[in-house]
C-alpha cells in the first residue's frame, strides 16, 4: 500500500488487513506508536522515512514485520526495539542520534542490516552490539566519530561488510578486527588517520587481508 507524500499527521485506519508492504514516507508522522500497525498482522515492510519524526513508540508484538525504514527523520535517540522479533533490516540513516544504549539491539536478535550513516555518534559503548550475531551488513558511515572500543565487533559472528568512511577515526584498537574473521568489504576511506605507532595494528591487518 502506497501511502507516500499524502500529507497524513497520523496512520489511515482502513488499511487493507492483509497489507504487507505499507510506504508511508514524506508525510508529517511526528510521533507515533507501532501500536497503529497491529490490525496488519501481515505487515512484513515499513517504511517511515522522510517524516519528520521524533519518537517513535513501540509496544505490542509486530510479529511479521521484518524491514523498518526510519531514514532520514530527526530522531535525537533510538527507539527501544520492543515487539519486534522477526526484523532483519533496520534503517534509522541521516537523523540526529547522538548516542546508543549497550545493549540497545539486544531485542531484535534476528537483524542482518543495520544502517546507522549520517548520525552525529562521537562514540560507541562496547556492548552497543551485543547479540547481533545474525549481523552481516553495518553502516557507520558518515558520523562523528573519533574513537571505537576494541570489543565492539566481537558478537558480530556473521559480519561481511562494514563502513566506517566519513568519520573522524585517527586510529583504531589493537586487536579491533575480531581474529579470523574474514569481511567481504571494510570501508575505511575519508577518516583523519593518524600516521604513527598507533597505527601500525590497521596497516598490518591491511596488508593480512
Amino acid at each position: 500500500v502506497n501511502c507516500t507524500g499524502q500529507g497524513l499527521s497520523v496512520v489511515p485506519q482502513d488499511l487493507p488487513r492483509d497489507t504487507g508492504i505499507l510506504l508511508l514516507s514524506g508525510n508529517r508522522l511526528v510521533s507515533l506508536s507501532t501500536d497503529a500497525f497491529l490490525p496488519l498482522t501481515q505487515l512484513q515492510d515499513l517504511d517511515l522515512s522522510d517524516n519528520g519524526l521524533v519518537a517513535l513508540h513501540t509496544g505490542d508484538t509486530l510479529p511479521s514485520l521484518r524491514e523498518l525504514i526510519l531514514s532520514r527523520n530527526a530522531l535525537g535517540a533510538l527507539p527501544a526495539l520492543h515487539g519486534l522479533p522477526s526484523l532483519t533490516r533496520l534503517a534509522v540513516a541521516h537523523n540526529s542520534l547522538v548516542a546508543l544504549a549497550p545493549k540497545a539491539f539486544l531485542t531484535v536478535a534476528r537483524l542482518q542490516d543495520l544502517d546507522l550513516r549520517g548520525n552525529q555518534l562521537r562514540t560507541l559503548p562496547q556492548e552497543a552490539f551485543v547479540g547481533l550475531r545474525a549481523l552481516k551488513d553495518l553502516d557507520l558511515s558518515d558520523n562523528l566519530l573519533e574513537e571505537l572500543p576494541k570489543e565492539l565487533l566481537q558478537d558480530l559472528q556473521k559480519l561481511e561488510t562494514l563502513w566506517l568512511s566519513g568519520n573522524r577515526l585517527r586510529t583504531l584498537p589493537t586487536g579491533f578486527f575480531p581474529e579470523g574473521h574474514l569481511f567481504a568489504y571494510v570501508f575505511l576511506t575519508e577518516n583523519p588517520w593518524h600516521c604513527d605507532c598507533d597505527l601500525r595494528y590497521l596497516r598490518s591487518w591491511i596488508l593480512q587481508n
